[in-house]
């Protein structure tokens, strides 16, 4: 009984001791592992060819292991089709594989305001 009440104890006075805005911060932190498709370069752009997207921009970024959290840099190429609004996004490594980061659809040039 005694042990019951001394872990209630401790416990209510961890939860009292985290501030409601740290505990929604934790609350709200999100980690993903997911699966992205990969294959080398050409076969990629051939798939994003059948959506009629074409090269948008450009840019280098880092993916992060799931594994052991080791980051990979790349190169990052943004692909959309004007006309239906579907876009993809893929990065390329220096080894030529390029994978599928993220792909959608109801692309739109934002014109809305710049403070964020």
């Amino acid at each position: 009984m005694f042990k019951r009440l001394a872990l209630l104890l401790l416990v209510s006075s961890l939860t009292t001791v985290m501030s409601p805005a740290t505990a929604q911060e934790e609350s709200t932190a999100k980690s993903f592992i997911t699966t992205q498709p990969c294959d080398r370069l050409p076969i990629m752009l051939e798939v994003i060819k059948g959506y009629k997207e074409e090269l948008l921009f450009t840019g280098e970024g880092m993916t992060f292991s799931a594994r052991d959290r080791k980051g990979f840099m790349g190169g990052m190429m943004f692909f959309t089709n004007q006309e239906s609004g579907t876009w993809s996004m893929l990065q390329v490594y220096g080894d030529g594989t390029a994978c599928l980061v993220q792909n959608g659809r109801h692309f739109e040039p934002y014109s809305g305001p710049q403070r964020f």
